[in-house]
């Protein structure tokens, strides 16, 4: 499907859109399907349909191994995990409007496609399933006001109906801006250990959530903490996954 604003729409295409429908948060045109019109929607929703890793949701080509190159070698600790999207256009524009633009709002259009994909991709969970965000690290919670994090994370938990519990992981991450330079093994060795858990999870599933998952190291280390707290299962659930890549290796 063709979004008019990148390639020449048929007029007819068009017709029956209501000239008072609220614009799309993404490109402006009015959308009568909510915040993203439906050109959005789709350009947001085809990467979704690729074939993915179960368990770290990396989109794979068609003749993948079985392996995937991102979490196989790592044994990643999650069971499984579901991206709304592919953070690349136009969906980074999203993130990018909330975290670093600050638009609060974009939060609901995120929340949205997360728990649309989890409904589709995701395994169900038990009345009892603990909703937990990744916490920010400080630098970035004090230049930012707020943990992206946790706002994804207290409506995902509302939309499905779960017990969020925002503060209950303590974060010991060192050498923040050092994270940022290393590959995918050496930051999931140097993440081991960062998180601990205030309370018990003895016999629950817990369901983590997070804004943008690019290694895996971040997670990775967070559900181990859940584990060595008791939880039964540990999944994940991500606003955008981004592509692999060969120099993140």
């Amino acid at each position: 499907m063709a979004h008019p604003l990148f390639r020449r729409e048929p007029t007819h295409r068009l017709v029956g859109i209501p000239l008072l429908a609220r614009p799309c948060v993404l490109c402006g045109l009015r959308s009568q399907s909510g915040a993203l019109c439906r050109f959005c929607r789709h350009a947001l929703a085809t990467p979704a349909q690729d074939l993915r890793c179960p368990r770290c949701a990396l989109a794979l080509p068609p003749l993948a191994l079985l392996a995937c190159p991102d979490c196989g070698a790592g044994q990643l600790s999650l069971q499984a995990t579901v991206a709304g999207f592919d953070y690349e256009h136009p969906g980074d524009m999203l993130i990018h409007a909330f975290k670093i633009s600050r638009r609060l709002e974009m939060a609901a259009v995120l929340a949205e496609l997360m728990v649309q994909q989890w409904r589709r991709h995701g395994p169900v969970l038990n009345a009892a399933c603990r909703v937990i965000p990744v916490p920010s690290q400080r630098k970035a919670l004090h230049r930012r006001g707020f943990n992206p994090a946790a706002v994804l994370a207290r409506r995902v938990a509302h939309e499905l109906g779960l017990s969020a519990r925002l503060h209950i992981v303590t974060a010991q991450l060192r050498h923040e801006q050092a994270q940022k330079t290393l590959g995918r093994q050496a930051r999931r060795q140097a993440m081991r250990g960062a998180f601990n858990l205030r309370e018990s999870l003895q016999g629950c599933d817990v369901l983590l959530v997070d804004d943008v998952l690019t290694t895996g190291a971040t997670l990775d280390a967070l559900a181990r903490a859940c584990r060595l707290a008791g939880a039964q299962s540990v999944y994940a659930l991500v606003a955008a996954r981004a592509p692999w890549k060969l120099k993140a290796s």
